[in-house]
């Protein structure tokens, strides 16, 4: 499944909230560089992905991009939001009820959840990698996962030290 843009929809991050906030590309001051989420329709086919098909997004797409922002600084503690959350109370399965939420509330209710447990706020990282800025949560045992994607910004990160060390070495064979 793809962005409009052809772009492969990804959820990396373990959470809603963050794979929400994950569905464009920060820099390390918080401003976007790539926005995945170029219209509604890119918004409903994010929510296939996430398994949330039928949950409804009631707002203009810019809203949608201060929600974003304001769940991002939440959780990187720059700033607080209202996270007030409306749930309508069950009235079928729990997955089926799940799906028919309005995707705010359920982001809401997720990033409600990261903020409210220390420990899991505490795993919460922001990738290193070079125009990244994706947040995860790393849920291995020791704590250690640096990138959102060792596929992708892992694998920049080596390319580019090994590139650094042969051109250094270069360097110093000629000099």
């Amino acid at each position: 499944m793809t962005y409009s843009t052809g772009t492969p929809l990804k959820a990396v991050a373990g959470r809603l909230a963050l794979d929400f906030v994950n569905t464009a590309d920060w820099t390390p001051f918080g401003t976007i560089l790539k926005d995945r989420i170029a219209s509604l329709a890119d918004l409903s086919a994010w929510a296939v992905q996430m398994g949330l098909a039928q949950a409804r997004w009631d707002g203009s797409l810019e809203a949608l991009r201060d929600f974003r922002a304001g769940v991002r600084q939440a959780i990187l503690g720059q700033s607080s939001l209202d996270l007030s959350v409306h749930l309508s109370p069950p009235d079928a399965p729990m997955a089926l009820w799940l799906r028919r939420q309005p995707l705010r509330d359920l982001v809401a209710a997720s990033t409600l959840s990261i903020l409210s447990d220390p420990r899991e706020l505490e795993r919460v990282k922001l990738c290193p990698g070079h125009d990244c800025g994706w947040l995860f949560l790393d849920e291995t045992k020791n704590a250690r996962r640096k990138w959102c994607l060792m596929e992708v910004c892992g694998n920049r990160a080596k390319s580019s030290r090994h590139y650094a060390r042969t051109v250094s070495l270069a360097e110093n064979l000629r000099g």
